[in-house]
């Protein structure tokens, strides 16, 4: 088995683009962040030092060239230079203590980034310039914000925080003015992701749990609305439509506390892959609740210790079926291709 560790080696990971080239960022508390090719498997570049345990990633686009941002322990996210030889380019300060979550949103036609963390500020940043440009304090009774998520309903770009409190709470990007908040998870929420809305109703879930019919599938569509998957410390990947402000589903995620979600779209279907504490990735089908594949459960998945999973995310090769990549307790991330796995 892998060996034991008392702290993650990664947990960020995110999809980034070098010269027209699909690659992988990755990093963890080992203070510096990897590039790698998902398809050869092999690392790439690796950028100059953070100098800080990095907590999140995030590729954002400033006057059409990509950059990657980085957050951590320190309280400051840093801006790096892809296209430029990964060359730091901007260090945007303003957080007190860490910084959990990275991602990006559209406002007024301008992609910004958006952090959060320990000090419970969701800070708006223009990549183009580093200037602040909102700050909402999200209040002091919801604790440390864990996770970020942007996502589209109504017309609108909404951006979701996942609290240490167990609550989930949505802003509008563009006023900055509260939407709705989500209750239900009992400990902290410590991912989200954005679920395409299509065929997923509110049936019982595969734990008996199921919609009170209130308050990016078996065939989930692309455009529409989205709803927002959270999970975290209770087990429970919860799905939610803004649009009608409730639960569509609850279903047990299999894998004790979850840390990690991203979408995998496969056969016309978009999945959920979570991973958390405990051997093995589940993949998990929104639409109906049930599990449609575990990751890492064969014989080279328990010898390597593949499990205990606290990043994931989605890759589009330019050829070939998207791949999903997990990183963690292991001593590499891993590369999946789903599709395979299901099959």
């Amino acid at each position: 088995m892998g060996r034991f560790r008392f702290r993650p080696v990664y947990e960020a990971v995110c999809e980034v683009t070098v010269g027209g080239r699909v690659l992988v960022a990755y990093a963890g508390h080992r203070k510096v962040i990897r590039l790698a090719d998902p398809v050869a498997r092999e690392d790439v570049a690796v950028l100059a030092g953070p100098r800080t345990w990095v907590r999140a990633l995030c590729e954002v686009r400033a006057d059409g060239r990509p950059l990657l941002a980085s957050g951590g322990r320190d309280g400051v996210v840093r801006l790096w230079d892809l296209d430029g030889g990964g060359a730091r380019v901007a260090d945007l300060r303003g957080h007190r203590g860490w910084v959990n979550a990275l991602c990006t949103v559209e406002v007024a036609g301008r992609e910004l980034l958006a952090s959060a963390g320990r000090d419970r500020v969701l800070r708006l940043w223009d990549p183009a310039d580093g200037r602040l440009v909102r700050a909402v304090d999200t209040g002091r009774g919801r604790g440390w914000i864990f996770a970020l998520a942007r996502l589209r309903t109504g017309g609108r770009t909404l951006l979701a925080a996942g609290h240490g409190t167990g609550s989930v709470t949505v802003w509008d990007a563009e006023s900055g003015e509260p939407e709705v908040e989500l209750t239900g998870h009992r400990g902290f929420v410590w991912t989200l992701c954005e679920v395409p809305d299509g065929e997923v109703s509110g049936d019982t879930g595969s734990d008996g749990t199921g919609s009170d019919g209130t308050g990016s599938d078996g065939t989930v569509s692309e455009g529409g609305d989205a709803l927002l998957a959270s999970a975290g410390r209770d087990g429970l990947i919860r799905l939610w439509d803004l649009q009608g402000r409730c639960e569509v589903r609850a279903f047990t995620s299999g894998t004790g506390p979850v840390f990690a979600l991203c979408r995998a779209d496969v056969g016309g279907r978009t999945l959920l892959v979570a991973g958390g504490d405990g051997p093995g990735t589940a993949v998990w089908d929104p639409a109906t609740g049930e599990r449609a594949a575990s990751l890492g459960m064969d014989l080279a998945g328990l010898i390597s210790g593949h499990g205990w999973v606290r990043g994931a995310c989605q890759v589009r090769p330019a050829e070939g079926p998207p791949l999903v990549v997990t990183a963690g307790y292991d001593d590499g991330p891993r590369v999946w291709d789903v599709t395979k796995e299901i099959t």
